[in-house]
């Protein structure tokens, strides 16, 4: 593409320009801002403080949880903002529990952690302005052309205040801007759309009693999957994620909200919502598939929901969104924004991405699919809970903390056991 024409538009320069300003998005700011570079953040919202994604469960995984410290929210481990937590797996084929609220005995800080995006989303933003990143709502990216060696992007912001039509120049431009990303469009990155087949229901609540060791609950029925999170202040979190067929049968938002309980109600080891008090309807989707882009083209990497945006059930979304900034920015932790080193950056990082990200992607996009094998299923995990190592090594690859292939080997060794008769003597 063509540098635009030149204008009397007002123009600045930058080192980087990050378009897309939620949590990978900021979190990329903050990382290369305190790098040393000039970094300005571009955001087609335009955002209060109160500003947050409503449609997430909040869960960052123990992979990610580490990864906040490096952007100045070592303040949101605190009890008064986020739960310490750790995954249970109720299964077809039995409980899946490892012992304590580490994911790794070897790493006692390896938990993970229900934080709200109502109080991420502001602190992040909040945490860029602070690093010095310059942050800009209400400003969305028209056109990017390249100059030279440099990128140059065509915005249009809201007029309030007299913002208008504005060129941003950079040496390295990074397409946060999720799912929808209008960068991909731009720049020629469509997305491979896989089904998901299933419908989710989201709501928040008082009155629910949950486990005393604040563990987030995750019980299998008949393919569906329901999900309960404690929360900061004795509130609860409940999600759905269930058959499509299933939800759509539930009728008007009052009579949802009944048959939505009542589901939550009849499965073992969930919590009772006899006392629940909903803080408002339930939210959800019917229509999520999981979508995924390139992380790199033309020079531009993609981080965040617009590289990699997977079925919710995973919830790997938010955690994805940390992991893939870090990438980013540790591929260039010791190269300049120019000519051959930042190619190399560049190229670094899409290796790490595909070693670290995509492996999970598949099984995810797998477990996005109604299968009807339950045989099958239930043995998997009758193998998993009878086997306290596996089941440590479950639990870790839900965390995202080792890769799917290695956890396959294992499993595959544990059934081979399982099956290889004992030896008379």
């Amino acid at each position: 593409m063509s540098a635009p024409e030149s204008t009397s538009t007002p123009e600045s320069d930058w080192d980087v320009v990050v378009v897309g300003g939620s949590i990978a998005g900021c979190a990329t700011a903050i990382r290369f801002s305190r790098m040393g570079h000039r970094v300005a953040l571009l955001d087609r919202k335009t955002m209060d403080d109160g500003h947050h994604k409503r449609l997430c469960t909040h869960f960052i995984q123990p992979h990610a949880v580490p990864l906040l410290a490096g952007l100045g929210l070592e303040h949101l481990y605190g009890p008064e903002w986020s739960v310490r937590t750790k995954a249970v797996f109720v299964t077809p084929g039995g409980v899946v529990e490892g012992p304590g609220l580490s994911y790794d005995p070897d790493q006692p800080g390896a938990h993970a952690l229900n934080l709200e995006r109502r109080v991420l989303d502001p602190a992040l933003r909040e945490s860029a302005r602070r690093h010095g990143v310059e942050y800009l709502d209400g400003t969305g990216v028209e056109s990017i052309g390249r100059d030279g060696p440099d990128w140059v992007l065509e915005t249009n912001a809201d007029t309030d205040g007299g913002r208008g039509p504005r060129r941003f120049r950079a040496r390295l431009v990074v397409a946060a801007d999720g799912r929808r990303s209008r960068l991909a469009k731009e720049l020629g990155n469509p997305a491979e759309s896989r089904p998901n087949e299933r419908a989710a229901l989201f709501g928040y609540f008082t009155g629910i009693t949950t486990r005393a060791d604040q563990r987030s609950v995750f019980v299998m029925h008949e393919r569906d999957l329901a999900c309960t999170y404690p929360l900061p202040g004795g509130r609860t979190q409940l999600v759905l994620f269930a058959d499509k067929a299933r939800v759509e049968g539930w009728g008007g938002a009052d009579s949802r909200m009944r048959e939505f309980l009542a589901y939550f109600d009849g499965l073992p080891d969930a919590p009772s919502t006899a006392g629940a008090v909903p803080e408002g309807g339930l939210l959800g989707y019917t229509d999520y598939p999981s979508l995924l882009r390139e992380p790199v083209v033309d020079s531009v990497p993609f981080v965040g929901d617009a590289a990699l945006s997977l079925d919710p059930m995973s919830g790997v979304g938010c955690g994805f969104a940390l992991a893939s900034a870090d990438l980013l920015a540790n591929s260039f932790a010791d190269r300049s924004l120019d000519g051959a080193d930042r190619e190399a950056g560049l190229a670094e990082y899409r290796e790490r991405y595909s070693r670290v990200l995509l492996p999970h992607a598949e099984g995810i996009c797998v477990d996005s699919l109604v299968g009807k094998d339950e045989t099958s299923r239930r043995r998997m995990f009758e193998t998993i809970s009878a086997d306290p190592e596996l089941s440590r090594r479950y639990l870790a690859l839900t965390g995202r903390m080792t890769l799917p292939a290695e956890f396959q080997r294992l499993f595959m060794r544990a059934l081979m056991t399982r099956r290889r008769p004992a030896v008379k003597r």
